[in-house]
């Protein structure tokens, strides 16, 4: 590609479409948030384990979460194993929320 080409194709580039450091800085930050999350769910795990509350709800949220990004990634690249594991996070977060609902009531 020529520098005219390139310029042309940056032109035509729509303003709300992510360029490839956008994106790369956008994935970036979805993992960073993810690992977060965990940490802050450990932390309220341990709070409301001293405090003998269950700490269910707080994973099934974290793995509803993760469930959804799962499945928007498959639903826009169609790749199988991106399904198998969304379906698993929903799999697990159902499962939680099942086990904090059968300790509250």
């Amino acid at each position: 590609m020529t520098k005219d080409e390139i310029l042309k194709k940056a032109q035509k580039r729509n303003a709300s479409q992510l360029d490839e450091m956008e994106l790369d800085i956008l994935q970036k930050s979805n993992s960073i948030g993810m690992l977060v999350g965990v940490f802050v769910c450990l932390g309220l795990m341990v709070v409301k384990s001293i405090c003998d509350q269950p700490y269910q709800d707080v994973y099934a949220v974290y793995c509803a979460i993760m469930c959804g990004q799962y499945m928007y990634k498959w639903i826009r690249q169609r790749e199988k194993h991106l399904l198998f594991v969304g379906l698993l996070w929903g799999t697990c977060a159902v499962v939680l929320l099942i086990a904090y609902l059968t300790k509250i009531l």
